[in-house]
């Protein structure tokens, strides 16, 4: 008996040490909001720069983030930009951020994908701009909220 009970709380400690990752969809939205409205000068810019994963850093030089901000502002004409929602994939220390705006032309849509967790804090790892929406592949929510970004 005392061998069972053993057993179950080392089992129960060794499940709870490993494969839970908690994120805070919230402080990822706050993160979010904050780089998009950095894209509107040039010290927000590098401050945006500043607050993205190293390894987003090996692939993207600063100008060349410089030259992506300014896209996103031309392309977006100054219109509101929209978190819609956000994906987790169970484990992974990944956490996708989902936002959209209306133009003239159209919608464009974003996915900023964040590495870290609630703990460990967020930093942007890609960042996609299409006009089609994104396809899906783990668990999706859309915040409870409208979180907006006005003027970018």
């Amino acid at each position: 008996m005392i061998k069972h009970a053993l057993l179950v709380v080392l089992l129960l400690v060794a499940g709870c040490s490993i494969g839970i990752t908690v994120h805070d969809e919230d402080r990822a939205a706050e993160l979010v909001v904050d780089f998009f409205t950095g894209l509107k000068s040039r010290e927000g810019i590098r401050l945006a720069y500043a607050w993205t994963d190293n390894k987003f850093k090996q692939e993207v030089s600063f100008d060349e983030f410089s030259r992506i901000a300014a896209f996103i502002r031309k392309r977006n004409q100054g219109a509101e930009i929209r978190l819609v929602g956000y994906e987790i994939f169970g484990v992974q220390e990944t956490l996708i951020v989902y936002a959209n705006s209306e133009t003239s032309e159209g919608k464009i849509y974003f996915k900023l994908t964040l590495v870290g967790t609630k703990t460990r804090d967020y930093y942007l790892l890609a960042l996609d701009v299409d006009d089609a929406a994104f396809a899906r592949t783990g668990i999706y929510k859309e915040y409870r909220q409208s979180i907006v970004v006005e003027g970018v």
